[in-house]
């Protein structure tokens, strides 16, 4: 199993914070959200990730060192332009997760319930929650279905502003 983490983004919601450091590495009781996220798919059995990085990749490489590859954005690419750009590397159903994003999911339910050729997406009861799960058709399907993953008892935080931010600080205090 294979996952990408979407980090390349600038994070300009949360100002002076991501001046000089991107949006995944900020701290979140004692540890940044990238380091978060990757706990999270080891505990899994996912060890095979590779983060897209733009906005001082330097510093996404050196907070994650070896637990990651990494994939250097010189534009933008976006959700899908990420994925399509990292075909060649997507053998198999795959995680797509944003890097702003933390959240108790269990990734191997989430597997376990997922159903080939459609897209799984983890969402709590209006919203979805950053995390997908692709089939590996996802590149020759057209219109992939998207089917909710709602687990009970989810806790997630998207830490996009300060305000959210503040909220999963004080969750993880």
């Amino acid at each position: 199993m294979k996952a990408i983490i979407l980090a390349a983004g600038r994070g300009t919601r949360l100002g002076e914070l991501t001046k000089n450091q991107p949006k995944p590495t900020i701290e979140v009781g004692g540890k940044t959200i990238l380091q978060r996220i990757i706990e999270g798919l080891h505990r899994h059995n996912i060890y095979q990730i590779i983060v897209n990085c733009h906005y001082l990749p330097l510093i996404i490489e050196e907070k994650i060192g070896s637990n990651a590859l990494f994939f250097y954005e010189e534009f933008l690419l976006g959700h899908d332009g990420t994925i399509s750009a990292l075909k060649s590397w997507l053998n198999d159903d795959f995680f797509v997760i944003n890097g702003d994003t933390i959240s108790t999911v269990d990734y191997t339910d989430m597997l376990n319930k997922h159903k080939s050729g459609t897209i799984s997406v983890l969402m709590d009861n209006w919203r979805a929650a950053g995390v997908w799960l692709y089939s590996k058709e996802y590149f020759s399907i057209k219109d992939m279905p998207i089917v909710p993953y709602r687990p009970p008892n989810l806790v997630w935080f998207d830490i996009g502003d300060p305000v959210r931010l503040q909220k999963a600080r004080d969750y993880f205090k």
